[in-house]
């Protein structure tokens, strides 16, 4: 009997970590650093095609109040520059519209966009200073968002 209890105290308290697990991973977000692209294109007569080895590398986030669609993108509120980063900072305060991350990358026109949690609070960028992508896409350490007060310090 007490082996039935054991068992069943331990199938609860599995359950019950799962869940943190799941919370806990659900109030951040990132941007994934690079992103894979094909691409297709036509060649007009005497014309060949051929396709850059060069990777889809992070080269900007813009953070939206409303869908990326409604074209709400706000301006970071603090940006500060240390030895060799710049650091965005944006500050979420509730919005019933929520708020959408959108990652750019170097080399494709593709982007990625996601809806954030509404428990996320604040992101943050941290760029390469001085340095940018041949297109002139900023170099992006990383970019990530979350409900925990440490995004919100540059």
């Amino acid at each position: 009997m007490f082996d039935g209890i054991r068992i069943a105290a331990l199938a609860i308290a599995m359950d019950l970590t799962a869940c943190a697990v799941v919370f806990a991973g659900s109030t951040t977000a990132s941007c994934p650093p690079s992103i894979a692209v094909e691409q297709k294109a036509s060649a007009p007569d005497q014309w060949s095609v051929d396709y850059s080895k060069d990777k889809g590398v992070l080269s900007s986030i813009t953070i939206f109040e409303g869908p990326p669609q409604e074209q709400a993108s706000l301006k970071y509120d603090d940006e500060r520059t240390a030895k060799d980063e710049i650091i965005e900072v944006w500050k979420l305060p509730k919005s019933e519209r929520g708020y959408w991350m959108q990652c750019g990358y170097a080399n494709t026109t593709a982007q990625l966009s996601r809806k954030l949690p509404d428990a996320i609070s604040s992101c943050k960028a941290v760029l390469e200073k001085g340095v940018s992508y041949g297109g002139g896409g900023a170099v992006v350490k990383r970019a990530s968002c979350s409900a925990g007060a440490d995004d919100a310090k540059p």
